[in-house]
């Protein structure tokens, strides 16, 4: 029988479709297919009144504008920050008690109660301890932080190919994953398969290496392991426990679980230790925010940008009014996101509006659930972390926190799978939520009498933002990506976007950044 042979091209696609977009973008730099980001050199440091004199108006007060706000202001530039909505933070955003959600064709109220723990991250999450800029900003603004639970053994993985349906442990998975490799390789080096890598002197200390890695016996066999998990746990007195017997290879490799699950917790964004403002996401907006208070002004929706002598004029109107305003300026900063910059009338050149009409956005959509028991840590004793399925919905993900409390705010559900974030977000909000509340029922028999308050967010139906993060392919990159950077006269662009960390805040703090030097440069320039 003849093997099917995996490409490159579909292997990429398996890592996407299971680990989105900041995975894929590891799997190919890992592969010398992106080029890997310097590291991080920490936040402009522009001299003291360099920028008085000098007029900036940015759009958008997400993480990026908020940023180029600060950085510039403490220079003596004098910003101007014009955010469509009444709220900063952008994608930074928190949903509590009392808070709306408007997508293009629906409206939805939060009815969580009221707590310290009952919030929802509809966008960013989780801050990978690496993101040292983002971090650093939580350090000087004293935004308190603590560990967010993202990889537990203890939840569950289900897919319908498998095993029956039924879920099974994180930890029997992996550790059961990690025995077989470990029992084939040692295989291939008693077998001598592989006398060209490992040479004899090196051997017998590779085998005990792969023994450890696999925990197999003495014969290089594997037969199960505690840290698989136990079929009967061990206890008091004549109670030895029972180690749970090895899942089937072949079930195993039905899933897609064996080609990322099993080494998600490892992957640099997710690995442990990850952190998390306490409190909810938004903590680190609103610090933004009361640094640049004086400068925001919101409600202001931006209609066009127009290139006006060597400077920039923006005409704006507040919402709910038709009357346009005008702002004039040297420079102008564009944090908005290229799905939403391509409907602002604009005085690019064509090369720039080609380029911010070829960026594709994901699709993503969040959904949460309030639980009326903490069923997860009562019945099956997971503490945080997240569980996997194959049903459309993606991940349950546990709070961090309050834990043995009477309650606690469930994400229900994560795609960003463009297909499926399409086909689940079309769904009408209570739609949504029925859909979530079965199929989290795959995963905890009593899911769906167990959960209550859904409210969701489908990022490509959200006004200001149409897309959840920025999809550049490797063509994007070396074409439209590199038109972008540059700065098309007096505008420069920032965002997440305009960086190699997609999807995350640290992508565009370090956008930002980076927008202020080369801005700050050219004014240096000018004055010299």
């Amino acid at each position: 029988m003849a093997r099917a042979r995996v490409t490159r091209r579909g292997f990429l696609n398996l890592v996407g479709r299971a680990g989105g977009a900041t995975a894929l973008y590891e799997t190919m730099a890992a592969m010398g297919l992106l080029p890997v980001p310097t590291a991080y050199a920490g936040p402009p440091e522009l001299p003291h009144g360099s920028g008085t004199g000098t007029r900036v108006v940015i759009l958008g007060a997400g993480i990026a504008g908020m940023t180029a706000a600060y950085e510039l202001a403490r220079a003596g530039y004098r910003c101007t920050i014009l955010e469509a909505r009444e709220r900063t933070g952008g994608r930074n955003w928190t949903l509590r008690r009392g808070d709306f959600v408007e997508e293009l064709d629906s409206r939805q109220r939060s009815t969580f109660a009221a707590g310290r723990e009952m919030y929802f991250n509809p966008g960013p999450a989780r801050i990978p301890q690496y993101h040292q800029a983002l971090l650093g900003y939580c350090r000087k603004f004293g935004v308190a932080l603590e560990a967010r639970v993202n990889d537990n053994r203890n939840a569950f993985l289900q897919s319908d190919k498998a095993f029956g349906g039924r879920p099974v442990r994180a930890r029997q998975f992996i550790n059961d994953g990690r025995g077989y490799i470990a029992e084939l390789l040692a295989k291939a080096v008693n077998q001598h398969a592989l006398d060209e890598a490992v040479t004899a002197d090196d051997r017998e200390r590779f085998l005990n290496m792969v023994r450890q890695f696999g925990a197999l016996d003495r014969d290089f066999r594997y037969k199960g392991s505690p840290r698989a998990g136990f079929g009967e746990w061990p206890g008091a007195g004549d109670q030895p426990g029972k180690l749970l017997a090895p899942l089937a290879l072949s079930e195993m490799l039905r899933t897609e679980f064996a080609y990322f699950q099993i080494n998600w917790g490892d992957l640099i964004d997710f690995a442990p230790t990850m952190l998390q403002p306490v409190g909810g996401m938004d903590r680190i907006a609103r610090a933004f925010e009361r640094r640049v208070h004086p400068m925001l002004r919101l409600g202001a929706e931006v209609r066009e940008i127009r290139r006006a002598s060597e400077g920039v004029r923006v005409l704006y109107r507040r919402r709910g009014s038709g009357r346009l305003h005008a702002l004039q300026a040297d420079f102008c900063i564009v944090t908005l996101p290229l799905s939403v910059l391509g409907t602002v009338a604009a005085d690019f050149s064509p090369a720039y509006k080609a380029a911010i009409a070829s960026a594709s956005y994901g699709k993503a959509v969040k959904l949460a659930f309030q639980a009326k028991r903490r069923f997860w840590e009562e019945d099956d004793g997971i503490y945080g972390g997240i569980s996997w399925t194959d049903q459309d919905i993606t991940q349950i993900w546990y709070p961090t926190g309050g834990y043995h409390g009477r309650t606690g705010i469930l994400l229900g559900a994560f795609v960003w799978t463009d297909a499926i974030a399409e086909r689940f977000g079309a769904l009408k909000p209570d739609e949504r939520n029925r859909l979530a509340a079965l199929s989290g029922a795959k995963l905890h028999a009593s899911y769906a009498e167990e959960v209550e308050h859904g409210i969701s967010v489908a990022w490509a139906k959200v006004p200001y933002n149409l897309g959840a993060w920025v999809h550049w392919t490797q063509e994007g990159r070396n074409t439209a990506y590199k038109t972008l950077i540059e700065p098309d006269g007096p505008i420069y662009l920032a965002g997440e976007h305009m960086s190699y960390v997609t999807a995350w805040q640290e992508g565009a703090v370090l956008s930002a950044q980076a927008v202020v030097r080369a801005l700050a440069e050219r004014v240096r320039s000018r004055k010299a």
